[in-house]
């Protein structure tokens, strides 16, 4: 039963990897808090886009044939997407620090967010995002195969959310690390202006995408 399956979980797992290597707007989010706050808080980004990722993936197992169906509902992701992106974009080139808990100690004032607001943003900026359930629809139905059990596509979409949550915790923690941080340390405020430019220029180009 494995050895039948194995062929087919190893593309299908490849084909994944190589999707998580492409950068988008929730690695822009990734960075940013990974860099601004601790672990413990930025984590919640890792989590948000793993948990989207996992409706998608459900919607595709559950429910493929319909959604292939439905062009509107991409339409209507489009515009929201795109409009949430450049939300994004534009409260980061403002670096307002509104929502945020000020912590200060003998040394230094730090900003910190929240678990759940970096969780909010990270499942957003996922689930808004097209592209990544054109993705999954396209490896549901092009990759795996139409006999394969639910089991078996249950299995292969259990895999992908761990492997997501796992690949952006990693990157968080190595983002997060002294290095890093010391390295960004005197420009974290362009970084973050940078990283609003991506994200607003990505909103747009979503929205005017024919």
């Amino acid at each position: 039963m494995v050895s039948e399956y194995l062929d087919e979980f190893l593309l299908v797992s490849v084909a994944h990897f190589l999707a998580l290597l492409s950068p988008g707007p929730d690695f822009i989010l990734l960075v940013r808090s990974s860099l601004r706050f601790p672990f413990r808080v930025a984590s919640g980004v890792c989590l948000g886009i793993a948990l989207a990722n996992a409706f998608y993936i459900a919607l595709c197992l559950f429910s493929i044939q319909l959604l292939s169906q439905l062009t509107e509902l991409y339409e209507m992701i489009r515009y929201i997407g795109a409009a949430y992106l450049i939300y994004l974009g534009v409260m980061l080139l403002r670096s307002t620090s509104a929502g945020y808990v000020i912590e200060s100690d003998s040394s230094a004032v730090v900003q910190v967010s929240y678990f759940s607001r970096e969780l909010r943003s990270g499942f957003l900026a996922s689930l808004l995002n097209p592209k990544i359930s054109l993705f999954y629809l396209s490896l549901f139905t092009l990759v795996i195969d139409s006999e394969t059990p639910v089991g078996v596509r249950s299995a292969y979409g259990g895999w992908m959310f761990l492997i997501v949550l796992l690949w952006d915790l990693m990157l968080a923690r190595f983002i997060g690390t002294a290095v890093m941080r010391s390295l960004f340390s005197t420009g974290l405020s362009w970084v973050e202006k940078v990283c609003g430019a991506v994200l607003t220029a990505a909103g747009v180009s979503l929205a005017l995408e024919r």
